[in-house]
């Protein structure tokens, strides 16, 4: 039996709707994004979208509305297309790009650099984050009883091979120069000029202007400078702490080890009080023994006393290690046992960041708060290898974003036919939104307008400092999430006398400590996967801690504008 296929006619002319907008269904995301831009497009915002014209600049060519390049790079991130050429190409030939970008068709270049502007702007990414957030609340999104934070590292633009200590950069440093004489030289310039200005700062000299800091000398002279600050604040740091030591070990109040810093001044410093305590042994035994008191067997000399001999030999240790290091630091050959810092040449904000599994990438760890539907209430960018010294931050940004979330859900308090709409798209949306029995509409808003619940973090964040923060309330992992499973169930309230740590400890093994400590990975790794999946953000494309931030924040921004789209 010959089988029968449809005919496949191309050159058959088809007539598409005369209104763009018939081109796309209702509900569609990129009806979403429009319709959110052309409710935030006010004329202040678009007067921000638009860099400044030079004084006494020529008109030139009418340039692309702001407000529709914004309008495509929100639905360019929420679709997971980054690049500036793809996001060309979808203009040309993808139905949703021509309603988005109204078939005008920018080149890449364009794309480019309104993006560019739109992350440098100071506070103009998380104002539009925060506009965005405030109209997906009015839609019903952003439920606050669980608040997740946690932190998720993404590449920077810059290769980890490009990342050099501080001797190769100097080294470097020495090859950029050689590399701009010798061009100097073949074009018959005088080598004294040069044709790198401030070349010479590479290597210390502070008499000259610096180079472009866009250049690769540029690049090269940060890295430098932020390490001779990151080491001056360090040694800073320890003259601090080694005065405090000396200070509490005067008073006799010292505790521990001192600081390196510092160990041969305190053990001089203990020496000194063992040698006095026995003179002042001694010179008791011999006023006794001139007032005629039956004394016993006269006291050690002082510093041959047992206190004595072990200072004065911790001394000698000290001293000796002391000029161990100066001479095999004189000789070149010495090993020191604390990791040198690294900076990269390409993203000099960029740091060296260990990933799960092994390895490690060059890039950023971002902090970011998901509420308990995965709306994202914040985020930003940050250099630290680890998370616990971004808690007090987090829970600072995750409290502004619940602010706008409720103070948008506290505007719909007198509305019943609001409160019944946001119950409906909350507690019975797709399967990860399973309704909660006996949740009603009013029970639902209330969880949306009373601000943080509770706010869970894995155990990256543990410490007792995170746990007594000022805040909202915090319940943090103390082990692995396998561990919890096993621990013993608790009831009731912690013990009063139970530290932070303790009474953490007792909420996490409660039925209610557990159901909530159950919401984080689905709400905010479920976030951190649409991010990254979804969103396509496995590596930044603009360089700068800042300009990291921005994007982190817009690709946030393209999150919750896809979570409206599907209540939508």
């Amino acid at each position: 039996m010959a089988h029968q296929f449809k005919p496949v006619d191309r050159d058959a002319e088809m007539l598409l709707p005369h209104n763009m907008l018939d081109w796309v269904p209702e509900g569609h995301a990129v009806r979403v994004v429009i319709g959110t831009v052309e409710r935030l497009a006010t004329r202040e915002l678009a007067g921000r979208l638009v860099p400044s014209a030079p004084k006494g600049s020529a008109a030139g060519p009418a340039r692309y509305d702001p407000v529709m390049l914004l309008t495509v790079w929100m639905y360019a991130y929420l679709r997971g297309v980054l690049s500036t050429r793809a996001v060309e190409d979808r203009c040309r030939y993808d139905a949703t790009f021509r309603v988005a970008c109204g078939r005008e068709i920018p080149d890449h270049t364009t794309f480019a650099r309104f993006r560019r502007y739109l992350f440098a702007q100071n506070g103009l990414a998380e104002d539009l984050f925060c506009r965005v957030l405030h109209v997906c609340a009015c839609a019903g999104l952003g439920r606050l009883s669980v608040v997740a934070g946690d932190g998720v590292k993404i590449a920077a633009n810059a290769s980890k091979e490009a990342s050099r200590t501080e001797a190769g950069l100097r080294k470097l440093a020495g090859q950029v120069m050689a590399g701009a004489r010798k061009a100097a030289a073949d074009e018959d310039a005088d080598e004294d000029k040069g044709v790198l200005p401030g070349t010479d700062l590479l290597l210390g000299a502070d008499t000259v202007p610096g180079p472009d800091p866009r250049s690769r000398a540029g690049r090269v002279l940060a890295c430098l400078q932020d390490l001779q600050a990151e080491r001056e604040a360090a040694e800073a740091e320890a003259r601090e702490q080694g005065r405090a030591y000396l200070e509490a070990l005067a008073a006799g109040t010292a505790n521990g080890r001192p600081p390196a810093a510092v160990a041969l001044a305190a053990a001089q410093l203990r020496l000194e009080e063992a040698i006095a305590a026995e003179e002042a042994v001694l010179a008791g035994w011999q006023a006794r023994r001139a007032a005629g008191q039956r004394v016993t067997r006269p006291p050690a000399r002082p510093g041959t006393g047992k206190k004595a001999r072990k200072a004065h030999a911790r001394l000698a240790e000290l001293q000796a290690a002391a000029d161990t290091g100066a001479e095999a630091e004189a000789a070149g050959d010495g090993k020191d046992k604390q990791p040198q810092p690294w900076r990269n040449v390409t993203d000099p904000d960029s740091r060296l960041l260990p990933v799960r599994g092994g390895g490690f990438i060059q890039g950023y760890n971002c902090q970011d708060a998901a509420a308990d539907d995965r709306l994202m209430l914040g985020g930003y960018a940050c250099q630290d290898t680890g998370d616990a010294l971004q808690a007090r931050r987090l829970a600072t940004v995750a409290g502004k974003g619940a602010a706008v979330v409720a103070a948008a859900h506290a505007a719909h308090a007198a509305d019943p036919a609001m409160l019944a709409k946001c119950h409906d798209r909350m507690c019975t949306l797709p399967e990860r939104h399973k309704h909660v029995p006996g949740h009603d509409a009013a029970a639902c808003h209330a969880a949306m307008t009373g601000g943080i619940g509770v706010l869970v973090e894995d155990a990256g964040y543990h410490s007792e400092a995170n746990l007594t923060a000022p805040g909202p309330a915090r319940l943090i992992a103390d082990c692995k999430t396998r561990d919890l499973a096993r621990r013993q169930p608790a009831g009731g309230p912690p013990p009063e006398d139970a530290t932070a740590v303790e009474a953490n400890a007792h909420r996490l093994a409660t039925p209610e400590g557990r159901a909530a400590y159950k919401r984080r990975a689905p709400d905010v790794e479920g976030l951190h996967a649409s991010l990254k999946d979804d969103g396509g953000l496995r590596r930044f494309s603009l360089r700068g801690l800042h300009n990291a931030t921005s994007e982190f924040l817009f690709a946030g921004l393209a999150h919750n504008l896809r979570q409206l789209a599907a209540i939508s």
